[in-house]
């Protein structure tokens, strides 16, 4: 019977969990949770409204509407990497009927139009939020992946 003990070395050990993050970015980040943050249901208090996508829509509420707000992040997505490590950017810079952005309006449930606070960047965006998130758990799968060599 025999065994094998193995560590890689540091170029490896960055490599891979830069290789993981990126992948975690482009494809569990931009390619999935996005999209189910987007399609969650969130508190809105008033009454019924008929969204520009012809649909009526109540409490709670989803945030996709025309998705013109979602595709505008998950198009904007920039992954960049260097000697320091890497990065993921996403920019919602969809625009109203007046050119204005809303992103911000639909987060913090401020503006004419926006009752509630949609926070569905919260999770990424805080280390507290974060730390107990499944997002975080698709990240050390990833993590776990490439180090592994799966």
């Amino acid at each position: 019977m025999a065994g094998t003990a193995r560590i890689i070395g540091a170029k490896g050990l960055e490599k891979a969990l830069l290789a993981a993050f990126q992948q975690w970015t482009e494809d569990d980040v931009n390619g999935q949770y996005w999209r189910e943050k987007f399609e969650e249901k969130y508190p809105y208090s008033g009454p019924p409204t008929l969204r520009k996508n012809g649909e009526t829509v109540g409490d709670p509420r989803d945030i996709l509407d025309t998705e013109a707000l979602y595709e505008s992040g998950v198009e904007s997505y920039r992954y960049s990497s260097d000697a320091n490590g890497g990065e993921a950017n996403w920019h919602w810079d969809a625009t109203n009927s007046s050119g204005e952005e809303y992103a911000w309006f639909v987060h913090e449930g401020q503006g004419p139009y926006s009752r509630e606070p949609r926070r569905w960047t919260d999770e990424l965006a805080s280390e507290f939020l974060f730390d107990g998130s499944e997002i975080k758990g698709r990240l050390m799968a990833r993590i776990d992946q490439g180090l592994n060599g799966q």
